[in-house]
């Protein structure tokens, strides 16, 4: 189910609020998580990471395959997550 953008930038608004320069990519993946809900699902969680900071589509596109989140074959490991995301987060 895809969900309006309407409805995904309040979760990418205050994921980018509370993303403070301490936070490390898995600590970001897991609040964008419990910011979506039921909302949660790959493509909202790319979406507020390109939302909130600014992530390049593939970065985030693989992002949402953390193996938090995609238990299957392919999935990014916590190591992998903080070293795709490290150039949009250091941004900050």
């Amino acid at each position: 189910m895809l969900s309006a953008p309407s409805l995904l930038d309040p979760a990418a608004e205050e994921l980018k609020l509370t993303g403070d320069a301490e936070r490390c990519a898995v600590d970001i993946a897991r609040a964008a998580r419990e910011l979506l809900g039921e909302r949660f699902n790959a493509v909202s969680f790319m979406y507020v990471l390109m939302r909130a900071f600014e992530v390049d589509f593939y970065a985030a596109r693989d992002a949402a395959r953390w193996h938090e989140f995609h238990g299957g074959p392919g999935a990014v490991s916590d190591a992998d997550l903080e070293a795709l995301l490290a150039p949009w987060l250091a941004a900050r």
